[in-house]
């Protein structure tokens, strides 16, 4: 299993490979939704010239909701990142994928839709497409992900550790809100530092507007360090996504993965989970969803 990271610059690209990252995960604004930054095509070149120097992947994602007036430059931009031979693509489009496939780049693809890949043809069906691989849908419990990874002919990846996104409007409603309430809201979208909190739970969320609408997060990143070693087994890209962190967390928290990767020891993944406890949860790694059926196959 290969831990895959979010850098905030390309210069943070050679610490975290001493760290232990294994791929680099970047993007640009205009082409990608829910980026820790967004990375210009000069960037984006020289953050795949390093990661290749250092013997590291570099994977470019693009996974906007695509409309008409994008799909020219876009064809040019996925030119671009055929020409610095980028490692992978992560889309969720199918106007990606077919772009993709006239340029012959199919087996640079990982489809991630958020939701939709959630049994086991999933994987069937986009192998016979020629894509490297797919993202398993955040909602799935690790007991379906070895159900689904059993008969998975290609790559599977999941955001492993990190804030997961359960919403996306088109609309800019932060925008709307503070223009409403009579506020200057651009202090506001450049810090990302507004919470959603409803009224009947005791929990906020994260939420952020740009350019392709607004996006709302769980109220904590997950984290994944007890169930690593299971995970190992099934998944082939592990992701660690800096979304509302910073560079020094992510140094620390793809370290403590290494760590454990590097020296298989249960008690000390389950010490290193005691320090995240407070902030992080484990996601839907051990929440059964409605669709869940007991022995006999009912529901």
């Amino acid at each position: 299993m290969k831990l895959a990271v979010t850098p905030f610059a390309v210069d943070d690209i050679r610490a975290l490979t001493d760290a232990g990252a294994d791929v680099f995960i970047v993007g640009h604004g205009t082409y990608a939704n829910r980026l820790v930054r967004s990375f210009d095509e000069a960037d984006i070149k020289r953050a795949c010239e390093l990661a290749h120097s250092l013997g590291k992947e570099l994977i470019v994602q693009v996974n906007v909701i695509v409309h008409n007036d994008l799909l020219a430059p876009l064809e040019s931009y996925l030119a671009f990142i055929d020409s610095i031979d980028a490692d992978g693509v992560i889309f969720g489009d199918l106007a990606v994928y077919q772009l993709a496939r006239r340029r012959g780049m199919t087996n640079r693809l990982f489809y991630n839709p958020e939701t939709l890949n959630t049994n086991y043809y999933d994987p069937v069906f986009w192998g016979k497409q020629g894509i490297q691989g797919l993202f398993i849908a955040k909602e799935i419990p690790l007991a379906d992900m070895t159900r689904i990874a059993a008969s998975s002919p290609i790559k599977l990846a999941i955001i492993g550790h990190g804030h997961l996104n359960m919403f996306h409007s088109r609309r800019p409603l932060v925008t709307n809100f503070l223009e409403y309430q009579g506020e200057d809201y651009d202090k506001y979208l450049q810090a990302r530092n507004l919470r959603l909190v409803e009224e009947l739970r005791d929990e906020s969320y994260p939420i952020v507007q740009d350019e392709h609408g607004t996006h709302i997060f769980r109220s904590k990143p997950m984290a994944s360090f007890n169930d690593l070693y299971q995970l190992t087994a099934h998944i082939d890209l592990f992701v660690i996504d800096g979304m509302f962190q910073n560079a020094a967390y992510l140094l620390d928290v793809v370290r403590d993965y290494r760590r454990l990767l590097d020296h298989e020891d249960p008690e000390q993944a389950r010490t290193i989970a005691l320090r995240y406890a407070t902030t992080h949860d484990t996601g839907f790694l051990h929440k059964p969803t409605v669709y869940d059926v007991d022995k006999e196959g009912s529901r």
